[in-house]
């Protein structure tokens, strides 16, 4: 459960709380920055790797060519919580479809 808050809604709660506003304020903000970081997981998935730094490349010594082992060569990673975004994309559609619609 912890694992849903994001920085986003933190930062969204704190800047409604320094203007003095109320709680349900503070929470209306928390709700709407959670609601854009679920929107830009659905929309842009993928980070750079954090080992090579997107380019691909072995970051090893300048001797060593290869792919990077973490990425496997492509320069990209699953964002945080981009996976569980996706997969409840696909179970709520496979549920439509069982349904007949």
């Amino acid at each position: 459960m912890w694992k849903l808050i994001t920085p986003v809604a933190v930062v969204a709660g704190l800047w409604a709380a320094s203007l003095n506003a109320g709680p349900f304020t503070v929470i209306l903000w928390g709700v709407i920055g959670f609601a854009v970081w679920v929107a830009s997981l659905y929309l842009w998935p993928f980070a750079p790797c954090w080992k090579c730094g997107g380019s691909g490349r072995n970051p090893g010594s300048k001797k060593v060519y290869g792919q990077c082992r973490r990425c496997t060569g492509t320069g990209r990673r699953i964002r945080l919580g981009a996976r569980m975004v996706h997969q409840g994309r696909v179970s709520l559609a496979e549920r439509r479809r069982a349904r007949g619609k």
